[in-house]
């Protein structure tokens, strides 16, 4: 919408445009709750530490219950297989608040205010897959055209986008760290030719008889 101004003159002139929205009215409880939902993986993790930290304390004693969980997170960040997996689930919840940030700050919303529900996203073999359900007056077309924004803030390389076959407010983004198809280029060992060896010059074997082998 544009906005109107009164000059000197008493004449109405047209100045530059700007937008307006409106966030929705929603009860502390509704708030809550949303913020519940969003912060599902962090309240998990402190609720289950909280838990292990009373359950040991409870049955030994201070010092030995740090030991215990210190040595817990030592285990756990010195594994590959526990380290990979504990990195790839927190850059899936980063890239799920990120995502939402980047709705917020490009205006991938309504005329309501209401950004894209983040249903789901959880780690792949080159990055995340985020699950996105429209909300009505947003389409995936929205979400394409703010998808270079979107890996920005992800930290990532690339971001793609598809909506589902059968249910066009379900979107499919995926957020891609590492493409396996880049990088330094490994040769099989079955793509070069064998290597041979220079063939034996004939030798000439004079035989009794003049003949030659």
């Amino acid at each position: 919408m544009a906005a109107l101004v009164r000059t000197s003159r008493d004449r109405l002139t047209r100045t530059e445009p700007f937008e307006v929205f409106t966030r929705p009215q929603r009860s502390w409880p509704a708030r809550l709750l949303g913020l519940a939902i969003r912060l599902r993986a962090e309240i998990t993790v402190t609720v289950l530490a909280l838990a292990a930290w009373v359950w040991l304390t409870d049955r030994m004693e201070t010092w030995a219950a740090v030991l215990v969980l210190v040595g817990l997170v030592l285990v756990v960040a010195g594994w590959p297989a526990s380290r990979r997996y504990v990195v790839r689930r927190c850059f899936a919840v980063m890239t799920r608040h990120r995502f939402r940030a980047t709705c917020i700050e490009r205006r991938v919303m309504n005329f309501s205010g209401n950004v894209p529900l983040l249903l789901w996203c959880r780690p792949t073999p080159v990055g995340e897959r985020l699950w996105v359900l429209l909300r009505a007056g947003i389409d995936a077309g929205d979400i394409e055209r703010n998808l270079s924004h979107a890996a920005s803030a992800c930290w990532a390389t690339d971001a793609r986008a598809a909506a589902h076959r059968k249910v066009s407010a379900l979107v499919v983004v995926d957020v891609i760290r590492r493409d396996p198809l880049r990088g330094p280029a490994h040769t099989s060992p079955h793509s070069t030719p064998h290597s041979t060896r220079p063939a034996r010059r004939r030798r000439l074997v004079v035989l009794r008889g003049g003949r030659s082998a």
